[in-house]
């Protein structure tokens, strides 16, 4: 009956130490996720460039996935680069035209054509249905095409 007793008592108290580290890991996990950085930024060119055309643009991302368009998944989406603006509001759908351009297959990188002069280019990135993650998650360089 003692052995039975013992061995009760270091199952009890293996459980509950479980149980304390669990509850301990998840709140390092939450505080981790709290204080991951998500941000867009360019890789290339750089803020100050002067660039030829086609421009070469490679697309960064911190703190969240890329996936491509078509379902809403929390902490995934896909760039948009804005031409001469530097955020589309939050929540609202990023409509497709000559100064809104679409990476919804996922893409990181692009060569799209400007014609000389003077620019703003954003990043700008949006969930599954283009809905923006607002300023936030927005990114501004100027640029100098040839």
């Amino acid at each position: 009956m003692n052995k039975y007793i013992i061995l009760l008592f270091n199952v009890l108290f293996l459980v509950s130490c479980s149980v304390k580290e669990n509850k301990k890991t998840e709140l390092v996990e939450d505080k981790v996720e709290e204080s991951i950085i998500q941000n867009v930024f360019f890789k290339w060119p750089k803020d100050g460039s002067t660039v030829a055309s086609p421009v070469f643009v490679d697309m960064g991302l911190n703190g969240m996935l890329i996936e491509p368009a078509g379902k809403v998944n929390k902490g995934f989406g896909h760039h948009h680069i804005l031409i001469n603006q530097t955020s589309w509001p939050l929540g609202s759908v990023i409509p497709m035209s000559d100064s809104t351009l679409h990476f919804g297959l996922g893409q990181t990188d692009t060569s799209f054509e400007l014609d000389p002069g003077n620019y703003i280019i954003s990043l700008q990135f949006a969930d599954g249905v283009h809905a923006s993650y607002g300023e936030n998650m927005s990114s501004s360089i100027k640029i100098k095409v040839e």
